[in-house]
């Protein structure tokens, strides 16, 4: 099943040459799963907590390439995001509910480069409900991330934490794509 990627900016505003890489045409034929965790689902007001992030190439999980941040209100989040934004650079992003993520992360990120993030996005549970309504009298789909493994016949996610659920997206994303 071919992978549907959404771009989402087209560069116009960046402000901080430093971050020109994440323009740059994606070359390596990696993805980045991502997951961030933050004090509630408001996307305008919450305070974000942790992210964390792990790279897919072709049909392999990096598992030992990943990154995962943590941020307190007493410090900066700048050091970390240019962290994060070194390790995602300009390889399309995967997620679980991705929409509340880059949500998150646009509101940090905008101010410090500019733009938002310019990333293509890959949202898992489309995919999931893209397959599964192509089923005829399957009407309704379990989207929960949990039910979405299980259904796929993947290892239940370890915990319940950012890298977690980042790992999970990951797994999802290849197997739909088998």
């Amino acid at each position: 099943m071919p992978i549907d990627f959404t771009a989402r900016a087209t560069g116009q505003g960046l402000t901080d040459p430093d971050y020109a890489f994440l323009l740059s045409e994606e070359d390596t034929g990696e993805r980045v799963a991502i997951h961030c965790e933050a004090t509630s689902y408001d996307k305008a007001t919450a305070d974000l907590r942790s992210v964390a992030a792990v790279r897919i190439r072709g049909p392999r999980i990096l598992a030992s390439q990943h990154l995962a941040l943590s941020f307190w209100p007493t410090e900066p989040a700048e050091p970390a995001l240019a962290r994060l934004l070194r390790f995602i650079g300009n390889r399309p992003l995967v997620g679980y509910y991705l929409d509340f993520t880059v949500a998150m992360l646009d509101r940090l990120v905008q101010p410090m480069i500019g733009m938002p993030l310019p990333n293509e996005t890959v949202e898992v549970s489309s995919l999931y409900y893209a397959r599964k309504t192509k089923i005829p009298g399957k009407n309704a789909v379990d989207l929960r991330l949990d039910s979405i493994l299980r259904d796929l016949d993947l290892p239940p996610r370890t915990g319940d934490d950012a890298y977690a659920h980042a790992l999970a997206a990951a797994m999802v994303c290849l197997r739909l794509e088998a």
